[in-house]
């Protein structure tokens, strides 16, 4: 899988899962570089670089989570 496709599948990914666990805002305020970011950081593995992304969106939702019920 390419640079181009792998955003494009994040892309889809979020894009599906939009008001589940904080990928509207992947969808809302990421950019194709900040995608790229974790693919160039994982050398092109997707599954290692996708579940970087997991991660950053859960722990970003749970954080607003926090303070929405604070």
């Amino acid at each position: 899988m390419n640079e181009q496709q792998f955003i494009n599948e994040v892309r889809q990914y979020a894009m599906d899962h939009y008001t589940k666990g904080g990928w509207d805002y992947v969808v809302e305020a990421w950019s194709d570089g900040d995608i790229l970011e974790y693919y160039s950081e994982a050398n092109g593995n997707t599954k290692k670089a996708f579940k970087a992304i997991s991660k950053v969106v859960k722990e970003r939702f749970d954080y607003a989570q926090e303070i929405s019920n604070a």
